[in-house]
């Protein structure tokens, strides 16, 4: 292109054609990057007419040049960004890829060919320098900030239009410079340069590419005066100021693009900033310390309740608005942050607002500028309105002074009342003990709080000895509250004592279990009055033994089982032979001391499991729960025998005394309780008939009625 032989090309654009490729894609040449670069090089120089050896040479020194463009590129810029790349980065690689690679390659290729050829050094290095430069300044551009999306605009009929239409006027304007005088470049890029802020970048990279094209085109025809025509063109720097005229208003306008985006971003930044500090109702203040003046945003003075020109803005306007008993507060924290004692200023105090009434602000600010001295000398800060919360604060602290003293009436009460009380939280820890609790327990309150409930407060069931879980069960089952009678508590020494507790969730206004309260009395006095109330009623006050209506009782429910169970069982009916002799000649606390000594023997002749019952006066009854007949008859001989050897010593005379036995069967087929007891009396009155000192056995109704004359006598087995 552009010309002769094995001559230097007038403009060569190749070179800028795969910098650029290769610069926004990685900016780093591989072997097969540089194999391809060879191989097109070899063609087009042989193509345009230059010789193997020449064509070899010229694809090594644009090898060379790419190389070293492609390196300075990467270490100065990086890869080439369309979106990111400024004017200053722009230069750099527009000055490194298109003027010192091509200078550093072109002197290269010149000592080369001045060994080889013998061709001038300099005029062959500026020549290299010259095509590749204004190569790289039309075609470098254009390539930079290509991208898809600013291609595909320019397919719009009217973007297209208005941009042939520019490059149109600035391509003529060019051509009738050139063809009026001689280098008349001033001219042709006046254009350019009027349209610099009007044009996007990449349309400006268009019009001057046309435009650097056009007057390469007009030399080339030899419209130019004073310059040859075709190669001929190409001399006395024409290059050089075509390169100069594309690539100065190209980068002017570049950088102009920069500023007005700056600009553009540095408004909406503001914008945004302002915004959002009158949203947030944030007023800024700036205080300039060396000129002693103080600027206010319109925010601030609205805070206020004034507007700009109500009031004079002078510097200390703040401090006059000041409630007089912040005023020192206020200038000891102002102070603290000039002196650099505090990395910021800070303190809320109260301002006097327009209408006269007093409003809570929260002032900060912070020293943005200090002199060699470390003295600030710009201050910035702002102001926002915080009376609503100091009202919300005060109405909490009211609130919390009022729930403080209730707490403390609750802590007075349930420290005066006769319960013992313990409340855990909703994981089951102890939060407080009163007084009562702490001496149940054995536990001190400040060793219990903060402690599991189990583990200060165990309580068993009284008849069970399972370990009541009260934690567990109150936060899972969530009743209204759960009382128990029959709790024991089991403290730290292992010592136990009864209580009655009632244990009720705390329950918040959510719904959920938040915790519990545990109230609970020492009752084992009264659980052992229970006791003996219980065992007073259902035992003989004398011997110890069952009472009549406990006794009827427990028969009338063995009778009922044994009917279902058919296990055979024996009822005794025992009445004491010649008691009120004792009783008559003894009185009668020989008879109640003889009736101990015979309740005994009776109680010892039977096992645990057999029932023993004094009916009333000198009568006795026992039900054994198993055994046979036999078994039956042997027990009551024992009996029988054990009493007759009894010897009552009372008041210096000694007493002796028999019994008389009735047996009657209780088996499924027996009748109610009554006659079963009847029976078994025929057969005791039977015994006493025969001689007294007998065991008589009354037959089961199913076999017979009548009293059998089975019988034992003490005396006579004696």
């Amino acid at each position: 292109m552009s010309r002769l032989g094995d001559g230097i090309a007038g403009l060569w654009l190749p070179n800028a054609f795969a910098f650029a490729m290769l610069a926004r894609q990685k900016c780093t040449i591989s072997i097969h990057d540089a194999a391809v670069l060879v191989l097109t090089s070899l063609t087009v120089n042989m193509a345009f007419g230059s010789s193997l050896e020449m064509a070899a040479l010229y694809a090594a020194a644009n090898l060379c040049h790419i190389a070293i463009a492609i390196h300075l590129t990467r270490r100065l810029v990086g890869k080439i960004r369309p979106e990111k790349l400024g004017a200053r980065d722009f230069g750099l690689v527009l000055g490194t890829a298109g003027g010192i690679a091509p200078l550093v390659a072109g002197f290269a290729f010149a000592a080369v060919t001045f060994f080889l050829n013998g061709w001038p050094v300099t005029p062959t290095g500026w020549a290299w320098f010259s095509a590749n430069a204004l190569g790289f300044a039309i075609f470098l551009p254009a390539m930079a900030f290509a991208t898809r999306t600013k291609l595909t605009a320019l397919l719009d009929v009217g973007a297209l239009a208005r941009l042939l239409a520019i490059c149109a006027g600035c391509i003529a304007i060019t051509c009738l410079s050139l063809t009026s005088g001689h280098f008349l470049f001033a001219i042709a890029m006046l254009p350019l340069m009027v349209l610099t802020p009007r044009l996007s970048v990449f349309e400006l990279a268009l019009v001057c590419s046309a435009t650097g094209g056009a007057a390469v085109v007009t030399a080339m025809l030899g419209y130019v005066p004073d310059l040859g025509e075709g190669i001929e063109a190409f001399r006395n720097g024409f290059q050089i100021a075509v390169a100069i005229t594309v690539s100065t208003p190209f980068l002017v306008g570049l950088f102009v693009r920069q500023v007005m985006d700056d600009k553009q971003r540095i408004a909406e930044t503001e914008t945004r900033w302002n915004f959002a500090l009158a949203s947030a109702k944030q007023g800024v203040w700036d205080g300039n310390l060396q000129e002693g003046t103080t600027t206010y945003s319109d925010t601030w003075l609205e805070l206020l309740g004034y507007r700009r020109g109500d009031k004079k803005l002078d510097s200390d306007l703040w401090l006059k608005l000041a409630h007089p008993d912040d005023i020192e507060r206020i200038k000891a924290a102002d102070q603290a942050h000039l002196d650099g004692k505090a990395p910021y200023y800070e303190v809320e105090y109260r301002m006097r607002h327009k209408s006269g009434r007093w409003i809570w602000v929260l002032d900060r600010g912070k020293a943005v500028s200090r002199d060699a001295h470390g003295h600030a000398v710009r201050v910035i800060g702002s102001i926002t309105d915080i009376t609503a919360r100091k009202e919300v604060e005060l109405r909490l602290a009211q609130s919390a002074a009022l729930l403080a003293d209730e707490k403390e009436r609750l802590r007075v009460t349930l420290r005066s009342i006769g319960d013992a009380v313990i409340c855990t939280d909703a994981m089951g820890t102890i939060t407080f003990m009163n007084p009562l609790a702490e001496k149940l327990t054995g536990v001190d309150g400040t060793t219990a709080l903060g402690q599991p409930l189990e583990a200060v407060y165990c309580t068993v069931d009284e008849e069970s000895s399972h370990v009541l879980d009260l934690a567990r069960s109150m936060a899972s089952d969530r009743k209204s509250a759960d009382q128990n009678n029959r709790a024991v508590l089991v403290r730290h020494d292992r010592t136990r004592c009864s209580v009655r507790q009632v244990v009720s969730p705390i329950i918040n206004e959510r719904g959920e279990f938040s915790g519990s309260v545990v109230v609970f009395q020492d009752f084992t006095d009264a659980r052992a009055l229970q006791r003996q109330l219980a065992y007073a009623a259902t035992h003989d006050a004398l011997t110890g033994l069952a009472n009549r209506s406990f006794f009827i009782q427990k028969v009338t429910e063995l009778v009922a089982k044994t009917r279902s169970d058919t296990v055979g069982h024996h009822f005794m009916f025992i009445d004491l032979d010649h008691f009120k002799q004792v009783n008559d000649t003894g009185g009668h606390a020989a008879g109640d001391a003889l009736l101990k000594r015979v309740a005994a023997i009776i109680r010892n002749g039977f096992g645990p499991a057999d029932l023993v019952a004094r009916l009333g006066g000198d009568e006795f009854a026992v039900v054994l729960q198993t055994g046979s007949a036999e078994a039956a008859q042997e027990a009551a001989r024992a009996i029988v025998t054990a009493i007759a050897a009894l010897q009552f010593e009372w008041n210096g005379r000694t007493h002796s005394i028999g019994t008389s036995i009735g047996v009657t069967p209780i088996d499924a087929g027996c009748a109610e309780v009554d006659e079963i007891i009847a029976r078994a009396d025929m057969a005791c009155y039977a015994a006493k008939a025969a001689g007294r000192g007998c065991v008589f056995v009354a037959a089961s109704p199913k076999t017979s009625t009548e009293v059998e004359t089975n019988s034992f006598n003490a005396a006579k087995a004696s």
